[in-house]
């Protein structure tokens, strides 16, 4: 090889080098508050990469785990006044500013983890929670999943009737407090981060979660009673404010709209493969695990709808969520 062909060949390995790492044109934050490892992080990661592949490199998603740009309620705020372009948010937070989204905050909505999947999936489901967003300022970018809901106890529960005046932990939702209730338990509101101290102390007899919570918070330890029940299907939307989204150019909202898509059905997934093991670890552990008949569960939750699900754009939801099989 001469000197000026190998003197060509550098230049062209440089070019190639410099383009490959060059920055790119528009660059996206996210914020979650979920550690590096778990799933809503994986997913935006994925995010990201999908977004990268369609458009050539053009745009980006930078993404802060831990809250580090703020919790929940102030990142779906920092969407609207344009200091965060996406966040990942639990529903119950994302009520607060679009209300009609508590209905996926509704016991037994989905039929189970899989059903939930095919209903975020639908099209005609993301259209519909579109335009009741986009009223409110919002733009949904995708579904993601924040676990399947069951019981844990101090004495084991084979079947309603067992939680009969026990004293169970939810969260501070009206819909929720009115299912444990109606399920014959004493439903207990309490901060979170005093959830293992109350069980400790028998402040409460147990308290609903997921086996991700159930696991790394090591409830198991003072709870050591696990009833699957898959009472609630826990959604987590991922969101942008909608005039940051008219702000991009039209192929990039186009690739981010598809890869808010993929990356989310990627994320469930992930979700589930990581529910199934962490349950495998909770058997290890010495968990007790129970499966009552959810049968009565299911006849109770479908009362209270007629009391929280009242709106014309929440009917219409919960049917289309509904009649995806």
């Amino acid at each position: 090889m001469t000197i000026k062909s190998t003197l060509i060949a550098l230049l062209l390995s440089v070019a190639s080098l410099v383009s490959a790492t060059q920055a790119a044109e528009i660059t996206l934050k996210a914020s979650h508050n979920a550690n590096a490892t778990e799933p809503y992080n994986l997913g935006m990661e994925r995010m990201s990469e999908l977004l990268k592949e369609k458009t050539g490199g053009k745009a980006e998603i930078q993404v802060f785990p831990n809250a580090q740009l703020g919790d929940e309620m102030e990142s779906i705020q920092g969407t609207q006044i344009g200091t965060i372009d996406i966040a990942v948010t639990a529903n119950e937070t994302l009520v607060n500013f679009a209300p009609n989204l508590g209905v996926f905050s509704m016991p037994f909505l989905f039929e189970d983890a899989e059903q939930m999947d095919r209903a975020l999936n639908a099209p005609e489901v993301r259209a519909y929670v579109n335009e009741v967003l986009g009223k409110q300022g919002f733009r949904l970018i995708g579904f993601f999943s924040a676990g399947t809901r069951h019981i844990m106890t101090k004495k084991p529960v084979t079947s309603m009737q067992d939680l009969s005046g026990m004293k169970i932990r939810t969260m501070q939702n009206p819909a929720h407090l009115a299912a444990f209730k109606d399920f014959g338990a004493n439903p207990t509101p309490l901060a979170y981060s005093e959830l293992y101290g109350a069980l400790e102390t028998g402040v409460v007899d147990g308290a609903e979660a997921a086996n991700t919570n159930y696991y790394s918070k090591k409830f198991y330890e003072v709870a050591p009673n696990w009833a699957i029940v898959g009472w609630l299907e826990l959604v987590a939307p991922v969101i942008m404010g909608e005039a940051r989204f008219q702000q991009l150019p039209e192929d990039v909202q186009k690739a981010l709209t598809e890869a808010g898509t993929q990356a989310a059905a990627y994320q469930r997934k992930t979700y589930r493969e990581s529910d199934a093991k962490l349950y495998d670890e909770l058997i290890k552990a010495g968990v007790n695990v129970t499966k009552p008949d959810v049968a009565p569960f299911r006849a109770e939750a479908d009362k209270i709808y007629a009391t929280y699900v009242t709106t014309d754009e929440q009917k219409r939801l919960v049917e289309l969520l509904k009649t995806v099989k």
